[in-house]
């Protein structure tokens, strides 16, 4: 069976940033010698994980799909 890493594939998306989030960002990105883009991923992860944790994105639910995978990993 393929890993979940290897068969997922980025998505992209286009967001409208305000002028001084944008320069924070590019003031981050060029801190770190990466791409804004890049960092701009990060930082969305980031606040991802951290709004998962809080509660704020519920859990995700359980799927018949994602139930039979399991069973046959076992």
């Amino acid at each position: 069976m393929r890993s979940k890493i290897t068969t997922d594939m980025p998505k992209r998306v286009h967001l409208t940033l305000p002028d001084p989030i944008h320069d924070d960002l590019v003031r981050w990105a060029t801190s770190r010698g990466q791409a804004i883009a890049t960092v701009g991923a990060i930082a969305l992860e980031i606040a991802i994980k951290q709004a998962k944790e809080s509660g704020e994105i519920p859990p995700e639910e359980v799927t018949t799909s994602t139930t039979d995978e399991n069973k046959k990993e076992k």
